[in-house]
């Protein structure tokens, strides 16, 4: 295998453990403080006075991320902010979380999905006849500048209400055709176990729902909210699980612990990776973090497009380059590491798959297939 750019190198260790102790330093904290999910929360790092503490930039990054905070809110548990390799200026942690003055680009829609539209009732967004999302949090361990709900984190963090969420259930029961629910967010893991339930439980009880999911970045961003407690409620209910890992430095030793407590405890965990220019639009750096999350149990569900949300143009790509990774994977690794690269198309119309149609040619008698050696063969369908 070609040599991978600098930006797809793998988890460090040595980096971690030293960022690691500056901040327990700073904070006056024990290494309990640091596996204990709510401290994190409690001390996100949300300002650039806060990261000058563990870290030297610029004046003008400092300035930058000072004046887009004050637009798109900031914050980064201290796990995360760990990861971040400063010596590397497309460090993909520090791409993915610190605010870029690219994000006042201009370009893009709050809402391209259309979902503040597709919202029948309650904090549901619906976009298939047989499925649907509710939304119960705006909340994230690290708010990805990549967000595509951006529009929605806001000043401050906030749980949907009771009332909120009980009447999406009840849109829930009066629509039969719905067979599957994604509780998401922001981060639906950020709400407590005892919502968590009262939620599952009501869900599970309507006779045509056949499958609850979550969606939660937790397990690249707060891996210490999984624990044997949260893997049993989910179990109790067949939950299942999505996740997001854009890069093969997420994939720590942490990480891998929360995975295979959800994995061994019959959970399925499927990623959906998002194709991010200078974080991971490089075909060598996406095979190795599919193999490395193929390794560890996780299912390769998606590579979606990046959405043209407002504010994070400077993570476009063209999609000749998501095709061309795409057909690199063909062939040269598992089938099992080849997600479905899909685009988003506009004003809520859902998943477009897109694959490299140059594999297959139709003919009048047959088809001529293009192998992944680019070898040709003639397939008479007589």
């Amino acid at each position: 295998m070609s040599k991978v750019r600098i930006g797809c190198s793998e988890f460090s260790n040595s980096l971690y453990v030293n960022t690691k102790n500056k901040i327990l330093k700073e904070l006056n904290a024990t290494e309990d403080d640091w596996v204990n999910p709510k401290w994190q929360m409690k001390n996100r790092i949300t300002t650039v006075d806060e990261i000058s503490k563990y870290t030297d930039l610029t004046e003008e990054e400092y300035e930058n991320i000072r004046i887009v905070s004050k637009e798109y809110r900031c914050a980064i548990t201290p796990y995360y902010f760990s990861l971040i390799d400063f010596n590397n200026l497309d460090c993909p942690i520090k791409l993915q979380s610190f605010p870029n003055i690219l994000e006042l680009d201009e370009g893009g829609q709050l809402d391209p999905m259309n979902e503040e539209q597709s919202n029948p009732s309650g904090k549901i967004t619906r976009r298939y006849p047989n499925k649907l999302i509710i939304n119960v949090t705006n909340a994230c361990p690290m708010f990805c500048r990549h967000c595509q709900r951006r529009r929605l984190i806001g000043k401050h963090d906030r749980n949907s209400s009771k009332e909120e969420i009980d009447e999406s259930i009840e849109f829930i029961k009066n629509n039969e055709t719905i067979r599957e629910v994604l509780i998401t967010g922001g981060d639906a893991l950020l709400i407590s176990n005892d919502k968590l339930e009262e939620i599952f439980e009501k869900v599970s009880q309507i006779g045509h729902v056949d499958v609850i999911r979550v969606g939660t970045r937790t397990l690249a961003t707060l891996p210490f909210r999984i624990d044997e407690e949260l893997a049993c409620l989910l179990r109790k209910y067949r939950v299942q699980l999505s996740t997001q890992f854009n890069h093969a430095c997420e994939i720590t030793p942490e990480a891998v612990k929360a995975i295979d407590i959800l994995v061994d405890h019959g959970i399925p965990v499927r990623n959906q990776m998002v194709l991010l220019r200078n974080v991971n639009d490089d075909k060598y750096c996406i095979q190795k973090t599919n193999e490395e999350l193929h390794k560890y149990r996780v299912i390769n569900y998606y590579l979606f497009h990046p959405k043209e949300v407002k504010g994070i143009n400077h993570f476009q790509v063209d999609i000749s380059k998501g095709l061309e990774i795409m057909k690199h994977l063909e062939g040269r690794t598992s089938g099992m590491c080849k997600p479905t690269y899909v685009f988003n198309a506009p004003g809520g119309l859902g998943k477009v798959p897109l694959v490299p149609m140059e594999n297959i040619e139709r003919q009048e008698d047959g088809y001529k297939l293009t192998t992944w050696e680019n070898k040709t063969i003639f397939y008479d369908f007589k």
